[in-house]
């Protein structure tokens, strides 16, 4: 059954509390909940963007190794995914900075208290969360990252298969332009043969046809509803 949105709320009020006061105690062994509890809320306000140990650190008055140590509690507890950038260098996707992405929406929700997704940056961690869930729970043989140019071009989601690659670019709009896919079209002349195929997921009704190779728009509700 359905329950209404202020139980809701409450419910995932208390779900935070269980986590912090027993899963992470068993975790962690934490002496001070507070710092943790705090970091929490920085890492879901950063949710989408680049990895920086030294401003998390410092906005949640811990040292950079703590912080480290923070988010990786995140990640082993299956709240967190780091996003790493593509490279076709397999060494070179271990030394550059990831993404944090936050897997559960209704957790991210209660920590930012940002309960629609009217932002562009809780969209795209909404789709690319969903998109590492299905790969995990199907035991898909799919690795996913985000790739970024030294321009600054930027494909929300790399997904590489051992067939090739799909990019993945996320628009919170209920329509879309040829320009939405110009990312897709350059890493798609970048990998040559590997290219299988790109897509625009966004806000719309209708399944696209989008200039360039394989490429189509397509509804996020399609995919998954709208979170």
């Amino acid at each position: 059954f359905s329950l209404p949105v202020e139980r809701r709320r409450e419910w995932l009020a208390d779900y935070r509390a269980t986590f912090l006061q027993r899963d992470l105690l068993d975790l962690a062994r934490l002496h001070d909940l507070m710092p943790f509890a705090t970091f929490q809320k920085l890492v879901a306000l950063r949710a989408g963007g680049i990895v920086n140990y030294a401003d998390l650190a410092r906005d949640c008055g811990v040292a950079p190794d703590t912080a480290r140590r923070f988010l990786e509690y995140l990640t082993i507890s299956y709240q967190t995914e780091l996003l790493a950038p593509w490279s076709a260098n397999t060494t070179r996707r271990l030394v550059k900075s990831p993404k944090i992405v936050l897997l559960d929406m209704g957790i991210l929700r209660s920590l930012t208290m940002a309960w629609e997704l009217d932002s562009g940056e809780l969209f795209e961690n909404f789709v690319i969360a969903e998109c590492i869930k299905t790969i995990r729970t199907r035991k898909l043989p799919v690795r996913p990252y985000f790739f970024r140019t030294h321009a600054g071009a930027e494909v929300d989601l790399l997904l590489e298969t051992g067939a090739g690659l799909i990019g993945m670019e996320i628009k919170n709009r209920k329509t879309v332009t040829a320009g939405d896919a110009r990312h897709l079209r350059s890493l798609a002349a970048a990998v040559g043969e590997r290219w299988l195929g790109g897509i625009v997921v966004y806000r719309g009704e209708a399944i696209e046809e989008l200039p360039g190779p394989n490429i189509r728009a397509i509804p996020s509700w399609r995919l998954w509803g709208e979170g």
